[in-house]
């Protein structure tokens, strides 16, 4: 990816770093947080009976979330990588390069 940001112009990467944002506040928000919440609640209401909760749900859900965070994981490495070359092409500007 580095590769394809050095051929991004400024506007680009503004834009490309503003979709991914977009889309990882979309994740969190409708995907990831969602998951975790729903296992915790189940977990705490399994508390008082754990034979209602089997270990290939909670596996599975574990499993699923893991996914999700892998996924969270690579979008803020993009962004991140973005935000490294948007600064990069500002401080050039500025010192008029």
């Amino acid at each position: 990816m580095n590769d394809s940001i050095e051929k991004m112009t400024l506007r680009e990467k503004l834009s490309e770093a503003d979709r991914l944002m977009r889309e990882l506040i979309d994740h969190l928000d409708n995907g990831f947080i969602p998951k975790t919440r729903n296992l915790s609640r189940k977990l705490q209401e399994a508390g008082s009976d754990p034979e209602s909760l089997t270990d290939m749900t909670v596996r599975q859900q574990a499993a699923e979330i893991i996914d999700d965070n892998r996924f969270s994981e690579r979008l803020y490495e993009k962004i991140g990588a973005l935000l490294v070359a948007i600064d990069g092409d500002v401080n050039r500007i500025q010192e008029g390069n």
